[in-house]
């Protein structure tokens, strides 16, 4: 029992000192570009997992890189990008944001400005919380809850920047009075 208190307190003290994400935010991306940050030059991570299934013909089955499983009798190339893959963008625009979370041609999810200024992932179309997307030059669909996905950043990677600060003490009358005059 002894020991799985130590345990216990022993982990809350490492997952303490990790370091904390935060949401990637519009006013996040501006405090980062007023510093004359690349937006490239950030690490992304995703806040929720994203699943990308496509269905396969019987030849694709056998250059398909992901997992492939047989779902109601169809084969089905799947892959998961699990919470908090580290990426990188590859592009942006003012409202959208183009992530890798893996190296290779076209490999890349868009993030854009939701209502609440946040960047979340995006589809060419949604339907029943399925999202189309290009991915890879072919067609996937981002499976329910994935559409949740939102951007999130080290803390400390974006806040890390020269900061000069002095507050002024203000000034007051000298008397160089001491002197009395001699008459």
């Amino acid at each position: 029992m002894k020991l799985l208190k130590i345990l216990l307190i022993n982990i809350l003290l490492l997952s303490a000192c990790s370091p904390k994400t935060i949401y990637f935010t519009q006013n996040t991306r501006t405090k980062i570009e007023s510093n004359k940050i690349d937006l490239k030059d950030i690490q992304y991570y995703n806040s929720h997992e994203i699943i990308l299934q496509r269905n396969l013909s019987y030849e694709e089955t056998k250059v398909a890189s992901g997992k492939i499983s047989i779902e109601n009798g169809e084969f089905v190339e799947i892959i998961t990008l699990k919470k908090k893959t580290p990426g990188v963008c590859e592009s942006y625009t003012s409202n959208s944001l183009d992530v890798s979370f893996e190296k290779g041609e076209n490999r890349k999810l868009r993030f854009i400005m939701n209502p609440e200024k946040n960047y979340q992932v995006s589809a060419i179309e949604w339907k029943n919380k399925f999202g189309k997307v290009s991915y890879d030059t072919l067609t996937y669909y981002i499976k329910p809850g994935g559409e949740k996905a939102l951007l999130k950043v080290k803390k400390d990677n974006v806040f890390i920047y020269d900061k000069k600060e002095r507050v002024i003490e203000g000034r007051t009358v000298t008397s160089n009075s001491t002197q009395k005059k001699k008459d």
